[in-house]
């Protein structure tokens, strides 16, 4: 295991971050929550954010905390679709079969490898953050007049978001995101 500076990682994958946060403002217009700030990227931490209404709607909480995982990886996985494709039919180097790469080869693989990087990095910017997940705690899982039922369904949630955001540092975001893109092709072929 190695690592890598957050900043560097954020910097090399902004469109990740800029789509996040777009994520977050998308769901507070749905829920008619007002936005007063949004920032989509910036090269220190926060790397992006959205400064919106706090609102008394524990289901409009929830959407807005968890938007970003839904639109970052039906976004970035619709972005993938044809590289994953391409990739998993024709294979990583099918037609260079030995180590005379021309160059050539690298711009026919040109497309498909921006649609990889694009898509990768806005599927590994999906798990929600910290912030969102103190969100829920604040305004669902610590508000008594809230369900019980419900807050028990969202500690889960609430759960998962924490290990994907401490997951990160051992490289769960790219993990999530190669199996995406890995087994998309394959869930696809099922539905064809």
């Amino acid at each position: 295991m190695f690592f890598i500076p957050g900043a560097l990682i954020a910097i090399v994958t902004f469109p990740g971050v800029i789509v996040h946060e777009f994520a977050h403002q998308i769901c507070c217009y749905l829920r008619r929550v007002p936005v007063y700030e949004v920032k989509y990227f910036q090269v220190k931490k926060p790397y992006g954010y959205v400064v919106y209404e706090p609102s008394d709607s524990p289901l409009t909480n929830f959407i807005i905390s968890i938007g970003p995982f839904i639109i970052n990886t039906l976004l970035g996985a619709l972005i993938l679709l044809p590289a994953s494709i391409e990739l998993s039919v024709f294979g990583v180097l099918s037609g260079i079969q030995n180590s005379n790469i021309t160059f050539g080869d690298v711009l026919r693989f040109l497309p498909t490898l921006v649609s990889c990087w694009l898509g990768i990095s806005i599927i590994m910017h999906a798990f929600p953050s910290i912030g969102d997940a103190e969100v829920l705690v604040s305004t669902i899982l610590k508000n008594k007049e809230v369900n019980l039922f419900i807050r028990i369904m969202i500690a889960p949630v609430v759960g998962f978001i924490y290990l994907g955001a401490i997951g990160s540092i051992v490289w769960l975001d790219l993990g999530y995101a190669l199996l995406v893109a890995f087994f998309m092709p394959k869930i696809i072929g099922l539905f064809l």
